[in-house]
């Protein structure tokens, strides 16, 4: 294979997302835990045999797509490619390599063809329980945090190494979803191996790096050349974000812009905290690579190419780059404000290119865990989501999860899992920031347990997901804030991060904020403002004192 005309290039690169999509449904439809099926927490990719991205999951989480590269190479660190063999699968969740705590596990499974590694296939699942204390900020450090999984092969040729299972069987508490997610990566790489085996079968290729080359090569040619509509300039944002108990750190991000490339460097960032809301360096890099991307508007998907014209610099012990042992179980409660912190810091040099602050900016969320009166375990993570910051043209989206990309649970599917009652699901009025374009709503999420015949076998252990507690949600280019976030357990306000234990009958509510506005709300359509009044969305006095509203 010494030349590629434009059609096959163009039919082998569809086909690379195509089987990339395939491998994520086999992951889903085969996994274990709501968290995989309902919730999308997980990433799937493939990779040349340079170990370079190809293709992956838009479905999928940033922050466990954006590090699988990352993982990938530390694992062929320790198991060099010259001494793997076909049937050899690895498994590792270091949280410095991958993304950024120890619940994801990844699984790569390099793929052979003719006794060559030709390309890899990469999986990553947020899995329900990996031992350790459960979900909690509380862990002192990175060593309560549960256990963590060297870069091992899970398959040795192709006989599984149950040395390794053991050892992960008896370190989590949910065995059996455990497992059974595992085994879900397990397949999902190797139907993605068999795909990709068949397209070099087709063609009599002996590999695939004449594509891989001339896809990444291109790719690399239209993000430069988009980076050069953003005026060169030095752009800059300082971002507080309250943490607990009064506490908070800043985010600074300066954005250089020197004709097509492009350098974000976090230096003046808050130092590494106590609490387990540290961020690594790779979990970092991936949210501020997502925004790049969502900035540049690229007519492609993400690959190795478009990554080439970006760098990212973060201070070693900052906590957008902590050191080992720092706790990181909830790092999504700083590293979900990098899209944040990147838009507002480039906000006025491509307004066009940008959404207002989102009130599921950090992700909200609850783990439960304890027991049916059957004698089952139950241990899911459900999502709950707040509203997307207004848009350049339009308003913001509700209840839409960003920049995390996870899915609100299904209220049917939570109440099966889950012996609870949810006693609200609504828009939350007033919550979208004011704007010429305003945020998407936020939400009411509240909820029972349950204390009769159907009700728990003993306490309920939770642990809630949440922030905006401290300052509101932004808006950008005159656009307004939305409300802080709310949390309430039996009517008293809380924190996140912390467990407690709910009792049969005890109830919490999460107000979770609406999105930013964007643009000056006295620019606003009347019309909308009216239906908006209309429609219940928004109270009149919001509608009088943010928009100057007189009526119908």
């Amino acid at each position: 294979m010494t030349e590629l005309d434009p059609i096959t290039l163009e039919m082998f690169w569809r086909r690379f997302n195509s089987t990339v999509d395939e491998l994520a449904a086999t992951l889903k439809r085969t996994s274990f835990s709501t968290v995989v099926r309902d919730v999308n927490d997980y990433a799937a990719a493939i990779f040349d045999a340079e170990r370079r991205l190809l293709a992956q999951s838009p479905e999928s989480t940033p922050g466990l797509c954006g590090p699988l590269g990352n993982m990938l190479r530390h694992m062929l660190i320790d198991n060099p490619p010259e001494e793997l063999r076909d049937g050899d699968v690895l498994i590792g969740n270091n949280p410095w390599h991958g993304s950024g705590h120890h619940n994801d596990i990844t699984v790569a499974t390099p793929i052979f063809l003719n006794g060559r590694i030709i390309a890899y296939t990469v999986t990553c699942c947020h899995h329900v329980d990996i031992g350790g204390r459960r979900a909690t900020i509380e862990s002192r450090d990175n060593y309560e945090e549960g256990l963590r999984i060297p870069h091992l092969k899970i398959y040795k040729a192709g006989e599984l190494n149950t040395d390794v299972l053991a050892f992960i069987q008896n370190n989590v508490r949910s065995a059996d979803t455990v497992l059974g997610d595992l085994r879900a990566q397990f397949a999902a790489n190797h139907v993605g191996g068999e795909r990709i085996r068949s397209m070099c079968a087709e063609r009599g290729w002996d590999d695939l790096q004449l594509v891989a080359d001339e896809m990444i090569t291109r790719s690399e040619a239209l993000a430069r050349a988009e980076i050069r509509k953003i005026p060169n300039g030095v752009y800059e944002s300082v971002s507080p974000i309250g943490i607990d108990d009064g506490e908070e750190v800043t985010i600074k991000c300066k954005v250089t812009i020197a004709d097509d490339e492009i350098e974000i460097d976090f230096a003046g960032t808050s130092a590494q905290v106590r609490t387990a809301i540290n961020c690594t360096y790779t979990y970092a890099c991936s949210y501020t690579t997502f925004a790049v991307n969502a900035v540049l508007e690229l007519p492609i998907k993400m690959n190795e190419g478009t990554l080439k014209p970006l760098t990212i610099k973060a201070e070693e012990g900052s906590i957008l780059n902590c050191t080992f042992p720092a706790p990181v179980f909830a790092r999504t409660s700083i590293g979900n404000y990098m899209a944040e912190v990147v838009f507002a810091a480039i906000a006025r040099a491509v307004p066009d290119r940008i959404c207002a602050g989102a009130g599921s900016t950090p992700m909200w969320g609850q783990y439960f865990f304890g027991k049916r009166r059957d004698g089952g375990g139950f241990a899911p993570l459900n999502v709950v989501n707040g509203g997307l910051g207004a848009r350049p043209d339009r308003d913001g989206v509700s209840c839409l999860s960003f920049p995390v990309n996870v899915g609100n649970t299904p209220i049917e599917v939570l109440e099966n899992d889950v012996p609870i009652l949810i006693r609200q699901r609504a828009l939350w009025v007033d919550s979208a920031g004011a704007g010429e374009y305003r945020g998407g709503f936020g939400q009411l999420f509240e909820v029972e347990v349950l204390d009769d015949e159907h009700g728990p076998d003993g306490d309920i252990l939770a642990s809630f997901r949440a922030g905006r507690f401290t300052y509101p949600v932004p808006g950008f280019l005159g656009g307004g804030e939305a409300p802080n976030g709310e949390l309430y357990v039996n009517g008293e306000a809380q924190n996140s991060g912390i467990q407690r234990s709910l009792k049969p009958g005890d109830h919490f509510l999460c107000r979770i904020p609406g999105g930013g506005g964007l643009g000056d709300p006295g620019k606003r359509d009347p019309a909308l403002v009216a239906r908006d009044v209309e429609y219940g969305l928004i109270s009149t006095d919001f509608a009088v004192r943010h928009y100057g509203f007189e009526g119908a």
